[in-house]
C-alpha cells in the first residue's frame, strides 16, 4: 500500500503545473534602491529574471565597466535574443565581426549563437542595461531559416518627431532572431503632462527610464521613479504614465510578439 501511495505521489509531481515558475507579475525596480555587486572589472545590478506569460525566460541586468578594465564577453544562448541599451559611457562594441563605437542612448541587438564584446571606450564608467528574451518553443528557425543580422542604432542617428505633450524617437520595429517583432521607442514629457490615457494592450511591455522622473500607475497604484528605473508590465494590467518631475522626461517603451 505505502508503495503505491509513493508511486502515485511521484505521478503527481510529474504532471503537477505548481512546480513550474510562475509567470512574472507587473513589477517596479527603483534604480535608487537596488543594490550594485561589485566585480573585478566594475559592478552588475539584476534587475529580474522570471518567465514571463510569453517568455520561457525574461532576464535584466546592468553593468558597469571602470575605465581601462578588461572587456565583457559573452555568447547569446541558443533560443535568445540580447537587447543592449547604452545608460552612460561609450562603448566599443563588437558582435561577431561587425564593431562599433556608440554612445549614451544606443541600442544593439545580438541573436542567439553571437559573439559578444563590449569594452569601455572612455575615462568615464560605462553602464549598460543587457534584457534577454527567451521565448517558449525555441526560435524563430523552426519557422524561418532567415538569418537576422545584429543590429546597431546609434542614438545621434534617431530622428525627434515633437509633439504636443512633449516628442518621441522610434528607435526599432523589427524581427528579430528569435521575436517575431521587438518594437523600441521613446518618449519624450513635457513636465506634468501624461503621455496617454490607462489603458491595456495584448503584448507585455517594459518601460526603462532614461531621464526625469515619471508616475507610473499599475492597477490604479502610483509608483514615481527615476532614471535608471525599470516597469514591467503584464498584457492585461490598466496603466498609464505621466511627467511627475522637473523639466522633460524620457522613456525607453519596450514591447515584442512571440509566435
Amino acid at each position: 500500500m505505502k508503495h503505491s501511495i509513493l508511486i502515485f505521489g511521484l505521478v503527481l509531481i510529474s504532471f503537477c503545473p505548481a512546480f513550474s515558475q510562475p509567470a512574472l507579475k507587473s513589477s517596479v525596480y527603483d534604480w535608487e534602491k537596488l543594490q550594485l555587486k561589485k566585480t573585478a572589472s566594475g559592478g552588475r545590478i539584476d534587475f529580474l529574471k522570471s518567465q514571463t506569460r510569453s517568455l520561457e525566460m525574461f532576464e535584466i541586468n546592468a553593468v558597469t565597466l571602470f575605465p581601462g578594465k578588461e572587456n565583457w564577453n559573452t555568447r547569446v544562448p541558443d533560443a535568445t535574443d540580447y537587447l543592449i541599451i547604452i545608460k552612460e559611457g561609450v562603448a566599443e562594441i563588437r558582435v561577431n565581426d561587425e564593431q562599433k563605437i556608440l554612445g549614451e542612448g544606443s541600442v544593439i541587438v545580438a541573436g542567439e549563437d553571437n559573439e559578444l564584446t563590449i569594452q569601455n571606450h572612455d575615462n568615464s564608467n560605462l553602464v549598460f542595461y543587457i534584457i534577454s528574451f527567451k521565448p517558449f518553443g525555441g526560435s524563430i528557425k523552426t519557422v524561418s531559416q532567415l538569418k537576422i543580422s545584429p543590429l546597431f542604432v546609434d542614438w545621434k542617428n534617431v530622428e525627434f518627431k515633437p509633439s504636443e505633450n512633449g516628442g518621441r524617437r522610434n528607435i526599432l520595429q523589427q524581427k528579430t532572431s528569435v521575436l517575431k517583432e521587438l518594437e523600441i521607442h521613446v518618449t519624450t514629457l513635457k513636465e506634468g503632462l501624461p503621455s496617454h490615457a490607462a489603458h491595456t494592450h495584448p503584448d507585455e511591455e517594459i518601460i526603462l527610464i532614461r531621464k526625469g522622473y515619471v508616475e507610473e500607475t499599475i492597477k490604479g497604484v502610483p509608483f514615481r521613479l527615476g532614471p535608471g528605473s525599470i516597469v514591467f508590465l503584464t498584457n492585461d494590467d490598466l496603466h498609464g504614465i505621466s511627467n511627475s518631475g522637473k523639466g522633460e522626461c524620457e522613456y525607453y517603451a519596450i514591447r515584442w510578439l512571440t509566435y
